[in-house]
């Protein structure tokens, strides 16, 4: 496994919850467990990884596990039509790239509410 993906299994294992959310959201849950099924059989994180991300994006969460946010703080949606628009609450002022697509509303950091972002 390269250390790019065990940021991203990282990443990965912080945001299952709000994943399986977007999943469930997507009518999509199988596709979700067949990979983590997959991932404990044969220990292959980096296709694991790779293949939440490619669901993450069909999902239409245009950065899927990625970690930079486009420049400009702001994210561009995947091309193609009929996506589903998916809500994310980002840096208040663009300074780091927490993204939340629920929970908590605020920055304790800025202490400002997180700015919602359409993608």
């Amino acid at each position: 496994m390269t250390g790019d993906d065990s940021i991203r299994l990282a990443r990965l294992c912080e945001q299952l919850t709000a994943i399986r959310h977007v999943a469930d959201h997507r009518g999509a849950s199988a596709e979700l467990d067949a990979a983590l099924a997959d991932f404990r059989t044969h220990g292959d994180a980096g296709r694991l990884v790779s293949r939440t991300d490619e669901l993450l994006r069909t999902w239409g969460v245009a950065r899927g596990l990625g970690e930079q946010r486009s420049p400009g703080g702001s994210v561009l949606p995947r091309l193609g039509g009929g996506h589903p628009v998916q809500e994310a609450l980002v840096c208040p002022v663009g300074r780091c790239d927490r993204v939340l697509l629920e929970g908590d509303r605020s920055c304790d950091l800025f202490a400002a509410p997180l700015r919602l972002v359409r993608l």
